[in-house]
């Protein structure tokens, strides 16, 4: 999964900038932005961000994604 979220950062197909807000709510088992699975955890993020729609994470990936981009260097 990391190997994914370092592409999708490369990719800019995921945003590396801080979120303007950041929900936490039960699950809508809609596809996660990072895997692709259905969120069905009981839970999940929602980010959302001043240059794109708001994004759906697990929480394994929302962790995942935010350990990547701070080591990739956030909003290079």
């Amino acid at each position: 999964m990391r190997q994914r979220v370092r592409q999708l950062l490369q990719n800019e197909k995921l945003p590396r900038g801080s979120p303007a807000k950041l929900w936490v709510g039960p699950a809508t088992h809609v596809p996660c932005c990072c895997c692709g699975a259905a969120i069905d955890t009981g839970y999940e993020y929602e980010l959302a961000f001043a240059t794109v729609a708001s994004l759906k994470f697990h929480p394994r990936c929302y962790v995942i994604w935010d350990e990547e981009r701070a080591a990739a260097g956030e909003g290079r």
